[in-house]
């Protein structure tokens, strides 16, 4: 068998593996949605609406950063995906790598130490990146209120056009 060929990234971008449980992946895709329609600055893209998440959350201090801590999903059992549906063990989360500028990882990367530091928190990028995440979830529920978040498509649009 081959080797799995690493594709490789365009100057200024790095690679940022983050591990989704399912009803986050979900729900962020709606709250997507909702910014787009509501927000008339909001981006266009998900992988917009997760960078801006990101860039939000490190602008927080590590204090604010502790308040918003969420636990971490739990991981999938070992095993290939055909074992684990054999055995009847679901499949609930993934990891899905997105393409992100190097400077967001780079902040990152600070925020975390930061979190060390200053609030005596060890986290993973990834559980950074789902605090992020939660984070603008939360605050478009709140902006929408009674609302609520629209459901997300199976398949997002590419690059559809605000309502806002």
């Amino acid at each position: 068998m081959a080797p799995k060929r690493t594709p490789s990234l365009p100057a200024g971008s790095a690679a940022f593996a983050v591990y989704w449980d399912r009803a986050t992946w979900d729900v962020s895709r709606s709250a997507y949605m909702a910014d787009l329609d509501d927000l008339p600055k909001s981006p266009d893209s998900w992988i917009g609406w997760f960078q801006y998440a990101v860039k939000r959350h490190v602008r927080r201090s590590a204090r604010s950063r502790a308040a918003l801590e969420v636990s971490p999903p739990e991981r999938n059992p070992s095993g290939s995906q055909k074992e684990l549906k054999d055995a009847g063990k679901p499949l609930d989360g993934f990891t899905k790598t997105h393409v992100v500028p190097e400077e967001l990882l780079d902040q990152v990367e600070r925020a975390i130490v930061d979190d060390r530091i200053k609030a005596g928190r060890m986290i993973s990028r990834s559980q950074f990146a789902r605090e992020a995440v939660v984070a603008a979830i939360g605050e478009t529920r709140s902006r929408r209120g009674r609302r609520g978040l629209p459901p997300a498509p199976d398949r997002l649009p590419n690059r559809p056009r605000s309502r806002a």
